[in-house]
């Protein structure tokens, strides 16, 4: 297998140090993440494992639609490759939901899925992978189309993590128009017009990344008056020999923004997010690191989140702040194999204008799982207060079981128009690697058992058979 990167202008535009604003709650067009358009925002699920007419490991997502009291799992709506529209058909392997993304590609006001099948085979490439967009409508989703692959046989795992944004030269054939980031198992990222029109082919975006695990996530620097910036997670290439498995395969996150391509290095880790969670305007990054100090030297015991408040476009933050979960006032304490920031989201909970953070850990207490919120401050982050959700909480529904994994997706989606976020928890192993989701309200005082569900895969008829990983992707953005 062979990379290829395209070589932007050796001419690298002056890149400003003023901080990134925070994008607002509002869509050019209706609500974001409104896929109906009924004015409430809908969450969106994958099953990546799941069964599909006999064909194991598939794959499968789910729309749960918002409304006044929240999710209900009788009205959803139920995507595979063998949905009506759909391009191609399930087969075993193909992951279909491995990445998903919500926007809306087109300005219609209904949000649109971008949905990432890795495993699937292209004319003849096994495992080379695939997106599908399926555009949002009245009816439901029901028209769908490929996005192109330009590059098919210079990587395999096409789809494997996913996003969308404004990258202006990072995207040399589309400029400053909407496009699809499409990451593979190389180190490079394929940009795609989000009217797919055509695609730029593989990027190039200087992320020096271990080929063997590609791209691991993607996160969009959301800039409403200017181009996106784009966070690249990857592990090392070349880093010294330490990590699993011994070839260099630590966590890694540079930033590349449009007119200043060369990455700026960030804090090590494998997810991040971005808000504004001191309320004064400018956009924070945070950046999880779930693995051990023997895995990545200088994280903390059972991993650690990283804060840049006001980061710029060259990475530069004007602060910077370490959490962890021996932090004065977070719950528990940091122990081998927590994953503490394995999965990080940030929204406003509590309606105070400020966003709030919450960071999963999805091997704490024997891989049943835990969710920390710490809520937003004026001075950044108020961990005194920070407050633990298991399965095993007053209200929470369920029982906390070693392997759930309760925390390995988080996500932060106001399903019922009250302006408080609601918090969205993936628990993938539960029942045995069936998986449940769970929605806890949020509220004046953040996040509230009083009123929570959990959705279980039989529930939006799924059914419960073979390891589906429902809710391995939580997403609404």
């Amino acid at each position: 297998m062979r990379k290829r990167h395209l070589l932007m202008s050796a001419a690298l535009l002056a890149c400003g140090l003023t901080p990134l604003t925070a994008a607002g709650a509002q869509a050019a067009a209706g609500t974001h993440g409104d896929i109906d358009k009924d004015g409430y925002r809908d969450v969106v699920v994958s099953a990546p494992d799941a069964t599909v007419s006999g064909r194991a490991r598939a794959g499968a997502v789910v729309i749960l639609y918002g409304g006044a009291r929240g999710v209900d799992p009788k009205r959803r709506t139920v995507l595979t490759q063998n949905s009506t529209g759909i391009p191609g058909s399930a087969e075993t392997g193909d992951r279909f939901g491995a990445s998903v993304v919500v926007h809306d590609l087109n300005a219609d006001g209904y949000g649109d899925l971008v949905v990432g099948a890795p495993g699937e085979e292209v004319a003849g490439d096994v495992g080379g992978g695939s997106v599908t967009v399926v555009w949002g409508s009245a009816s439901g989703p029901v028209k769908a189309k490929t996005v192109p692959d330009p590059w098919p046989y210079e990587h395999d795992a096409f789809g494997g993590t996913l996003a969308v944004g404004t990258f202006g030269s990072l995207n040399p054939v589309n400029g400053g128009a909407l496009s699809i980031a499409v990451g593979a198992n190389d180190s490079s990222v394929t940009f795609a017009p989000a009217d797919l029109s055509a695609s730029s082919g593989t990027s190039g975006t200087g992320s020096d990344f271990n080929p063997g695990h590609g791209v691991v996530a993607l996160t969009v620097l959301d800039q409403p008056s200017s181009d996106d910036g784009l966070v690249i997670h990857g592990r090392g290439y070349g880093q010294g020999g330490w990590g699993y498995d011994g070839y260099g395969d630590d966590p890694r996150a540079q930033l590349v923004r449009p007119g200043g391509f060369m990455p700026a290095a960030l804090p090590a880790g494998t997810s991040s997010a971005v808000g504004d969670l001191d309320g004064n305007g400018s956009l924070d990054l945070v950046v999880g690191n779930p693995e051990d100090p023997s895995q990545s030297p200088g994280t903390a015991l059972g991993g650690q989140v990283t804060v840049y408040f006001g980061i710029t476009y060259d990475g530069t933050p004007s602060s910077v702040r370490t959490i962890t979960q021996d932090t004065a006032g977070v719950p528990g304490a940091g122990e081998a194999g927590d994953r503490f920031g394995a999965s990080v989201a940030i929204g406003d909970t509590d309606k105070d204008g400020r966003a709030d953070l919450v960071i999963g850990a999805p091997g704490e207490n024997g891989s049943a799982g835990a969710v920390t919120v710490v809520r937003g401050a004026t001075d950044g982050l108020d961990t005194a207060h920070a407050r633990t959700w298991m399965q095993s909480s007053a209200g929470v529904p369920g029982a906390a079981e070693a392997g759930d994994a309760f925390g390995t997706a988080v996500q932060l989606v106001d399903v019922n128009k009250d302006g408080s976020a609601d918090l969205l928890v993936g628990a993938p192993g539960e029942n045995d690697r069936t998986g449940g989701l769970w929605v806890l309200r949020g509220s004046a005082s953040s996040v509230t058992a009083t009123g929570s569900v959990s959705v279980t895969p039989g529930s939006v008829g799924l059914g419960t058979a073979g390891a589906a990983r429902f809710a391995h992707v939580v997403t609404g953005r």
